[in-house]
């Protein structure tokens, strides 16, 4: 039986999770990659007695010892979210019961992990990380929440409004998928949002767009420009081959503000989107489990050994 010291929690489809794996590899470091859209071709068995996990993959068993594991490195949702399609029984419980699953691994609990679904969880909530960002001295939209309009709506002034989670939705065979999107004030107090609350924002503009890359203290930032100009509204509606990235480095006192959020957030990784407003850096959100892997490729920046790093050096070494 193979015993497993770094952990991998992806899916089959995840280039991140990819990059990770050869680093691994290139390193000699023994690990083990489950993907949650493969798990009913697992032999899968958690022993409470003896306090460990056995997979068989592909036919080689794998022991899972939280004595011996020694970082787990999660690229996995929290929770499945389940709006659109309707779903058969058989989907219904497989979701619900594997998601529970993929929670219950914190038994391992003497790992490092990266990031940890606890942590995960918490800091996916935008109400919650806005509120830790403020707190931390960062810059943030003047913002409100609900299904309702705050009394002092400009009839001619433009505003941001964003889905307080992930909305993703199926229309006719067709997966639909939300962005930030700008409206005018008269559009707003002639909608009705009774329906769902939603993110109201200033409507930052012009502003240059930042993905910083945050992985345990050390940052990767970029901007992020369309044929070298600043881009209007959400950056993620542009097709990715027409937007071009560069490294910059951020003032002192934004590093410092932006390594206390993830503190207070206990993250160790964060796909961290600011917005820089003449000379005043604005903090957007942060994603706990957000992509990297394209600027591996783009800007050639060293994420996937940098998070290696941390997964076996902050461990014990075998």
């Amino acid at each position: 039986m193979n015993n497993v010291n770094h952990l991998i929690v992806s899916s089959t489809l995840d280039y991140s999770s990819d990059l990770i794996c050869a680093e691994l590899e290139k390193r000699k470091f023994k690990y083990l990659r489950i993907n949650r859209d493969l798990f009913q071709t697992y032999n899968i068995i958690y022993s409470l007695q003896d306090d460990i996990y056995k997979f068989e993959v592909d036919g080689t068993l794998y022991s899972l010892n939280p004595k011996l594991i020694k970082s787990i490195y999660y690229r996995a949702p929290v929770f499945l979210r389940t709006t659109g399609k309707a779903r058969s029984i058989d989907e219904q419980l497989k979701r619900s019961q594997w998601s529970s699953f993929l929670r219950n691994l914190i038994v391992l609990d003497k790992a490092i992990w990266m990031n940890h679904p606890v942590a995960t969880y918490r800091a996916e909530n935008k109400i919650y990380q806005l509120k830790i960002a403020k707190e931390c001295g960062l810059n943030v939209p003047e913002t409100y929440i609900g299904n309702s309009l705050p009394n002092n709506i400009d009839p001619d002034k433009s505003y941001l409004i964003k889905s307080l989670d992930t909305a993703l939705f199926y229309k006719d065979g067709k997966e639909m998928f939300t962005y930030s999107t700008m409206v005018k004030g008269k559009e707003l107090l002639a909608a009705k949002i009774e329906l769902a609350p939603i993110i109201l924002q200033e409507y930052l503009s012009p502003k240059l767009d930042l993905r910083v890359t945050f992985v345990d203290g050390c940052f990767f930032p970029v901007t992020i420009t369309k044929q070298g100009k600043v881009i209007e509204g959400d950056w993620r509606k542009s097709n990715k081959n027409n937007l071009f990235y560069t490294p910059i480095k951020l003032p002192r006192l934004v590093e410092k503000q932006l390594i206390l959020l993830m503190k207070q957030l206990n993250l160790t990784f964060g796909g961290i989107d600011l917005a820089l407003v003449g000379n005043k850096f604005y903090f957007i959100e942060v994603n706990p489990t957000g992509e990297w892997g394209w600027l591996t490729s783009c800007v050639k920046l060293p994420i996937d050994k940098a998070i290696v790093n941390t997964l076996v050096d902050r461990g014990l070494y075998e």
